[in-house]
Order: C-alpha cells, then structure tokens, then sequence
C-alpha cells in the first residue's frame, strides 16, 4: 500500500461507542509520534445525559467538524467506524483544505440523501426500529447484543456490554441535511474485516476499489479496533 500521511489522526467512532474505544489505537499511534484525537460524539458514552430526541447525524457532524476547527487541525486523516462513514461526505465538503485522507475502517460509505437504515441491512434496519418503539420511549435505540460482534473473550464482551450506550433513532433514521461533498474523488483507503460471515461490509469495499482507494483486510470483526489494534495501526501508520 501506499505510504500514510504523518499529520493528526481524528477517530471517530460508530454507532453506541464512544471515543474510549480507540484508546488502545491512539495510545500506540501517538507512541509512533502521531497525534490522535478521538471525540466522543453527542448523546453517548460519557456525553449520554445530553442524548436527545434532537440528537442526529447532522449533530454528529458539527460535533467532529467543530473540534478539528477550534483546534485549527491540518493535514488530516479522519479515520471513521461503521455508522461515522455517514458523516464523512458532509465532514469533507466542509473541511476539505484540512483533510489529507480520509480511512474508512468497516465504515458504510453513503450517497447523498441515504439514511443510516437504509445502509445496514434491512434485517438489522426492522431491528433497530422496532427495539426503539418497544424499549426505548420510540426514539432512542438500546445497544444491541455484544454477541453480534463475536469479540474473543466473555472479559472483553462485558467490558465492551458495560460502555455501550442508547443512540439516538433520528441520527440512523434521517439523512444527513448538511451540504455534501463527493467522497469518491477524494484520497482515502478502506480496511475490511476479513473473518466476518456473512460480511455485509464487501459492498462499501467494493465501492472503495471502484473509487481507487487501497483496500485491506485483517482479521478481528467489527470492532477490530478493540480486537486487533496492531492491525489498526498498522493500517493508519
């Protein structure tokens, strides 16, 4: 693959996390002397009391776009998981002169106008949908079941059980409405899970070698950054 940029790293987690799990990432990363900031976005993790029916991807954008301006960041790789790839569009069209890259990790990679639910399964669409009309007031979506992202240890699997928080509904529900930019034309490289089955991940993949960004492939799941961070690493260094 091609060699990395060397400028501030910006992890940005998915759906239910919060910026604690890419502690184990950043801290090798910034051994290597890189930067790393990895916010939490609004209404989870540590931020959960600010959760609220207003709480959408739109606020997730403003959340991670307003930390790399007052920090006046350049040069930057944004490193977006899962459910963070929806905000990457919206992040490049405003912050454009500061980005270098932008790596995808297991990330969906949406096109305007697309909405969370229509970019996971429709299985796990019905799910979520249903499980916030059943558990969660009809707005909020109660973390799913940690078996789903077949972590190697029953100690991680309730580590990871105990952090999780609700997210909000509207954020997977409604697109993002702020100004969009083309993520196709811009650099950026995908890593892929190489040990999921069925992998629903391949077709964000497929559109990352269309695009004509390295695609790589490491075992660990979805959560590769708890699992394999080395490979993590690796991969941003």
């Amino acid at each position: 693959m091609e060699p990395k940029n060397h400028g501030p790293l910006v992890l940005v987690h998915g759906a239910w996390h919060g910026g604690w799990c890419w502690r184990e990432v950043a801290d090798k990363l910034e051994r290597q002397g890189r930067r790393c900031y990895a916010p939490t976005l609004s209404g989870l993790a540590h931020r959960r009391a600010g959760l609220s029916r207003e709480t959408s991807a739109d606020t997730h954008v403003d959340d991670v776009a307003s930390l790399i301006e007052a920090l006046d960041l350049r040069g930057v790789t944004l490193v977006l998981h899962s459910y963070a790839g929806l905000l990457g569009p919206a992040l490049l069209h405003r912050l454009r002169e500061r980005l270098v890259e932008i790596a995808w990790l297991e990330a969906v990679i949406p096109s305007p106008g697309q909405p969370m639910l229509e970019l996971t399964t429709p299985e796990a669409a019905a799910r979520y949908v249903a499980q916030a009309a059943s558990r969660g007031e009809g707005w909020w979506m109660p973390p799913p079941d940690v078996a789903q992202f077949q972590l190697p240890s029953d100690e991680m699997a309730q580590a990871v059980a105990r952090q999780l928080t609700p997210q909000p509904l509207r954020s997977f529900a409604e697109p993002v409405t702020a100004p969009q930019a083309e993520v196709r034309g811009f650099p950026g490289r995908y890593l892929l899970a190489s040990d999921r089955s069925p992998q629903p991940y391949l077709r964000y993949a497929a559109i990352a070698r269309e695009a004509g960004w390295p695609v790589a492939e490491a075992p660990g799941g979805h959560l590769m950054m708890l699992t394999n961070s080395d490979a993590v690493v690796d991969f941003l260094s």
